[in-house]
């Protein structure tokens, strides 16, 4: 099996780079492939040939290097598709199918997509005398809009900080539709800590400081500057947190996101004193709220059916796990949605008493100025729990068992014992592609 789809790869890897040498374009990588070749009759060698070893390493330089530059600058689209398993080629010089096991295709698409970014940041830049690049002031924004936030983190890291101290903060995840927004509103109604919506800094990939601007009434271009100044993600959320506190007034800053707890673990190791909050629901009442959400990414599957069901599911799953590794750390909290709108004071009190904060009854009023989600308004008004078990109603049979037979272990660790006992064998139907959505 490994062997076929190597040879798969590597077929179409073979066809990609005969076709980019065939076509209209490339016509560097056409240059160098034929010097290259023209190389290989000439009676003069950079590296001799009677050297063992080295001694045709120059003109095999000569045609890799004509290869790679028709590899990385072929005037094609792509359009990835399952073919049968291999990789086809169809539609003429215009498109090229490719089975989905076909790792290099997406390799590089994603170069592609990189160089084709680096590109329009080179044509929009307006390069003024010879600044100095690395100084993280405006001369550095030049650098700064060419590589993009992440590759400039990474070139300045050795000079930042490499973790802070700071443990005025308070980090909230879980999976998506697991009651996120609601706690992180409640807690944001204490008068010692402040709240806003989500702001993505802790993740690998920050939204553009435009949508958090939208998101907090901000400036987009006071955004971008910290993250020109800073020299490192640490670095730049101490800086938004900071000004999180000032504009609020309050020494605590919780930052709710769904998806910090799949990066818990940079949290532990850049933040060690902050505290990280841990949100579970139940599994079932997750995918019948997460599947008909947009950033669901279900595709083009309907939201109502076993498929969407089982994407749901596994993202609910790959969430908790990631959380559930934490369980046993001094500074993390676990604390389950129906606890929360069932026994709200309870526990809060609890969350509150793992923060050393004390109690205040105003977190339990719904507030007009409550600042909530854009796309999740629910969440100031009063507290309900309607929601808890309407897999009951919402989950057709083959949705039902579609869930059960992938996250069943899950929901009996966290206790949710309820309904587990029903039939879960899957109908032929719900069966089909289950592997295709664990992966």
């Amino acid at each position: 099996m490994i062997l076929s789809r190597a040879l798969a790869a590597l077929i179409f890897e073979c066809r990609l780079m005969v076709r980019a040498l065939m076509c209209r374009g490339c016509f560097v990588s056409k240059i160098v492939f034929v010097a290259g070749a023209g190389y290989m009759f000439c009676p003069w060698d950079l590296i001799p040939n009677r050297l063992p070893v080295i001694g045709y390493s120059d003109q095999a330089g000569f045609l890799i290097a004509g290869l790679l530059l028709a590899r990385f600058f072929i005037p094609v689209e792509f359009d990835i598709a399952v073919a049968g398993g291999s990789a086809v080629c169809a539609g003429g010089l215009g498109r090229i199918r490719a089975g989905m096991q076909s790792a290099s295709l997406v390799q590089w698409l994603a170069l592609r997509r990189r160089l084709l970014r680096l590109g329009r940041r080179l044509r929009h830049m307006e390069v003024q005398g010879l600044p100095c690049l690395l100084d993280g002031g405006a001369s550095g924004g030049m650098l700064f809009r060419l590589l993009g936030y992440r590759l400039y983190w990474r070139l300045r890291s050795g000079l930042a900080p490499r973790r802070s101290d700071s443990d005025a903060m308070i980090v909230i995840g879980g999976a998506a539709r697991s009651g996120t927004t609601l706690l992180r509103t409640m807690l944001g109604r204490h008068s010692m800590i402040a709240s806003c919506p989500e702001t993505t800094v802790f993740l690998k990939r920050i939204s553009s400081p435009e949508a958090i601007a939208e998101r907090l009434g901000w400036d987009a271009s006071q955004i971008e500057a910290w993250q020109r100044e800073s020299r490192s993600q640490v670095e730049f959320i101490g800086r938004f947190a900071e000004a999180v506190r000032h504009s609020a007034g309050k020494p605590i800053w919780v930052e709710k996101t769904p998806k910090n707890v799949l990066r818990f673990g940079f949290v532990r190791r850049r933040f060690p004193r902050a505290r990280i909050v841990h949100i579970v629901r139940d599994g079932r009442d997750v995918v019948c709220s997460l599947r008909r959400k947009p950033f669901a990414k279900i595709d083009t599957t309907s939201w109502d059916g076993a498929h969407a069901a089982r994407r749901c599911a596994v993202q609910w799953r790959n969430s908790v796990k990631a959380g559930l590794r934490f369980r046993g750390d001094p500074l993390y909290h676990e604390l389950r949605y129906e606890d929360l709108v069932r026994e709200p004071q309870a526990t809060l009190c609890a969350l509150l008493a793992f923060l050393g904060l004390p109690w205040e009854a105003a977190m339990l009023a719904p507030s007009p100025a409550d600042g909530v989600d854009p796309y999740e308004s629910r969440a100031a008004e009063p507290i309900f729990d309607s929601s808890i078990g309407r897999w009951r109603t919402d989950l057709s049979d083959s949705d039902r068992s579609a869930t059960l037979l992938l996250i069943g272990p899950q929901l009996m660790d966290l206790g949710y014992q309820a309904g587990l006992a029903w039939d879960a064998r899957e109908p032929a139907s719900a069966g089909a592609g289950l592997a295709q959505a664990s992966a």
